[in-house]
């Protein structure tokens, strides 16, 4: 009969924030969102839970849309250039029209990441589109206000929030 050793468990870091005292408010901040840079060619769209769904699908097409039309307008050849010369132009710069297309970027936190997924679900049953999901966390920060009638200064806590990142592309 051997000796089986039992190690102690050890109990994961306590990440919890302490509760709030009685009385006190918690008012929400605004998720920080990413800066977007002036030639930023890579456009994002933010869902929250009371967005509509067909409002942000229609968003999405528009600006698939545009990125197609700017390619085929970028891949013209000027007008006075002969039929064959338009036809290679356009046979040459479809490989580097395709790789230019535009990705829209649909980002949603907490409760409107279920929108984000039925959205990135309809372009992926369109087929015509590649879907792409990332998840990640993200922080969120509160304002812990006293309550009223007493003394004390305000207090910030950061809280962990999931988010969902869904990239279309057209195929």
């Amino acid at each position: 009969m051997t000796a089986a050793k039992t190690s102690p468990r050890r109990k994961p870091p306590n990440d919890k924030l302490p509760p709030i005292p009685d009385g006190a408010k918690v008012r929400k901040r605004p998720l920080l969102r990413r800066q977007a840079g002036s030639s930023s060619r890579k456009p994002v769209i933010y869902v929250s839970s009371s967005t509509h769904f067909m409002s942000v699908v229609n968003r999405v097409q528009r600006l698939l849309d545009k990125s197609l039309r700017d390619a085929a307008a970028s891949a013209a050849a000027p007008r006075n250039a002969s039929l064959s010369a338009r036809v290679q132009a356009l046979s040459r710069d479809d490989a580097a029209a395709s790789a230019s297309r535009t990705a829209v970027t649909v980002s949603g936190a907490g409760k409107a990441i279920e929108k984000t997924l039925s959205v990135a679900s309809w372009f992926e049953n369109k087929g015509d589109c590649a879907v792409e999901v990332r998840t990640g966390t993200v922080g969120a920060v509160d304002d812990v206000l006293p309550a009223e009638g007493e003394d004390g200064d305000d207090e910030t806590r950061v809280r962990r929030l999931s988010y969902l990142e869904v990239v279309v592309r057209l195929k």
